[in-house]
């Protein structure tokens, strides 16, 4: 089974930009991946126990967008957020120090705390986009509710293992 731990945040602008560029606009909202998609051989019970607990060192669920970033390798977007006191580096850093997710970190990729919003574009295209919707981006107020541990289903879809409301 392949398995994710997301921020998700539910924003009218985000959603109306996604539907428009990013391709999974309609199976999971606007998010922050902590753990990003890896096989997960079976689900351990201690492992949603132990998620509980280290969400509950995020001080702080509200960010602001700084910068769209380019992601030429993968073909997208990114809206990148500030996170100034690491917060949202180090609940990354701790859900990767559990032992059922640690052999997938990539420690090559540096963390950069950020929500894809437009997916599968051309390098052309993405420094369009950007150009484009710089204005409507930059210094957006996003504020995470919910933490989710999922499943991620064949078609792409989001079957939630675990939520864990934040606000």
């Amino acid at each position: 089974m392949q398995v994710s731990i997301m921020l998700t945040t539910h924003s009218t602008e985000l959603d109306t930009i996604r539907s428009h560029y990013d391709s999974l606009a309609d199976f999971v909202p606007a998010h922050l991946s902590l753990v990003f998609p890896q096989p997960l051989p079976q689900l351990q019970t201690s492992m949603l126990t132990d998620i509980q607990e280290i969400i509950q060192t995020l001080p702080e669920t509200t960010f602001f967008t700084t910068h769209l970033l380019p992601d030429y390798d993968y073909h997208n977007l990114l809206l990148v957020l500030d996170d100034p006191k690491n917060s949202l580096k180090k609940l990354h850093q701790a859900l990767y120090s559990l032992s059922y997710f640690e052999p997938f970190q990539r420690r090559d990729i540096p963390f950069t705390p950020h929500i894809t919003i437009a997916r599968n574009q051309t390098k052309s295209q993405l420094n369009q986009l950007a150009h484009e919707l710089m204005s409507k981006t930059i210094g957006l107020s996003v504020t995470f509710d919910t933490l989710v541990f999922e499943q991620i289903a064949d078609n792409d879809q989001s079957i939630p293992l675990l939520k864990c409301h934040l606000t």
